[in-house]
């Protein structure tokens, strides 16, 4: 390949892998599945956090006969050649995706210039997060993420995740506020506890401060012990890292009389905190374009652009709902789209007409129509709604409740699943 003129990186590990494709944006990948010296499992998950890849995999013709990889190869890879690789095969397709990878280029000029997603922007704000996380990854310390509703938490956490030296093993995302005093989760192996789940891994906090007193201690005893009570009173070592999401400040965090002190200094070795995107307004635009040409292609629209005045719009907008109320409204905007410029009474944002319009108003409204455009996008499924916008279904409920938004059973079903 080095030899027909093109620039190649060599990656042994998925951490690397990562890091590299974080900063060239868009090309073409070559994954060598013909050693066994992998875990499909943690391929597809790099696979499919990278989109702005084109993917060929490489395999040994009797891997075809393995379902996980036969399904790896069709839902992520464009081709595949089977080993010995017939060269001549192989450079034909990689310079025709390239050619069709600078045509992408040309009609899509801006997608993939912002690397990872949950890091985008060029502020200095940004900035600095990315390079937070970037040294922090690289330790094993436990992490508290801070930050308003919004503003991308878990996405960060993902990108700690990725980055880090366990980014071969498992992930466990745990919603604190129905977590059980047993710690018990249903897992793909079946009902496990979290800290079995999560051994050798990264187990995740949401809202960690909605933990239970008991579950607190629980925790708390483990981490101290580095171990847990397992079947039959047998005691189980545990190693894992633990990212602790919370929309509390930190300030707030240390005099939270809900949340026991000794645990919240044994979480808290490292803290980062993302950004309101009222505190990043020059990369709003940024973030817009890159979302409507993402949307666009996704959802095969003919939007290309912004309004001069739909991009003032966004700009005057407060944005209560950060950068998730940003996705809603450019996903929207692109559903609905008819022309190739999408103009601002296309965006359904609050017209700030009245100067004394309060910020709780403004959150109020912005809040609801969120939660209508996610129900749109849904078809009314609240479980499907929940999980866009990255909350439990309680917490759904409450804020469906909240704007007296519970659609009735006519309308829309859920599924008892």
């Amino acid at each position: 390949m080095e030899s027909a003129g093109w620039l190649c990186h060599r990656c042994y590990d998925l951490r690397t892998a990562e890091s590299l494709l974080l900063e060239i944006g868009p090309c073409i990948g070559v994954v060598d599945l013909s050693h066994d010296d992998f875990s499909i499992h943690s391929f597809s998950a790099m696979v499919n956090r990278n989109k702005q890849v084109r993917w060929i995999a490489i395999v040994r013709d009797e891997q075809l006969a393995n379902e996980a990889i036969g399904q790896f190869i069709v839902n992520f890879c464009l081709d595949y050649f089977s080993v010995p690789i017939p060269s001549d095969r192989l450079l034909q397709t990689i310079g025709h995706q390239i050619g069709m990878l600078n045509l992408e280029r040309k009609v899509w000029p801006q997608l993939g210039n912002f690397g990872q997603q949950g890091l985008q922007g060029s502020t200095t704000v940004m900035k600095k997060l990315r390079d937070q996380v970037k040294r922090i990854a690289l330790s094993d310390v436990s992490v508290v993420i801070s930050g308003e509703i919004g503003t991308g938490k878990i996405l960060v956490a993902d990108a700690v995740f990725q980055a880090s030296a366990r980014a071969k093993q498992q992930v466990v995302r745990v919603n604190c506020e129905t977590m059980t005093a047993d710690w018990i989760i249903e897992t793909e192996h079946g009902a496990q506890s979290v800290f079995e789940a999560a051994n050798n891994g990264v187990l995740v906090l949401e809202e960690f401060t909605a933990l239970t007193d008991a579950c607190q201690q629980a925790l708390y005893q483990v981490l101290v012990d580095g171990s847990y009570c397992g079947p039959k009173g047998k005691t189980i070592a545990v190693d894992m890292r633990i990212i602790s999401i919370t929309h509390h400040s930190l300030d707030n965090l240390v005099t939270l009389a809900t949340l026991r002190r000794e645990l919240y200094f044994r979480l808290n070795v490292v803290s980062l905190t993302v950004p309101p995107l009222r505190e990043r307004s020059d990369d709003i635009i940024l973030l817009a374009e890159f979302l409507l040409l993402k949307y666009a292609r996704q959802y095969n629209s003919v939007a290309k652009s912004l309004s001069e005045q739909a991009q003032a719009m966004l700009l005057q907008y407060p944005w209560p709902g950060n950068v998730r109320e940003l996705i809603c409204q450019i996903k929207r905007a692109v559903l609905l789209a008819e022309n190739k410029c999408i103009e601002a009474d296309q965006l359904d944002i609050p017209r700030l007409i009245d100067d004394k319009l309060s910020l709780k108003k403004v959150r109020e409204e912005s809040e609801r129509n969120a939660l209508l455009t996610v129900l749109e996008n849904n078809k009314g499924q609240i479980s499907a709604a929940a999980r866009e916008l990255g909350v439990s279904r309680a917490t759904m409920y409450r804020l469906l409740n909240k704007h007296q938004l519970i659609p009735p059973p006519r309308c829309f079903r859920q599924s008892h699943a």
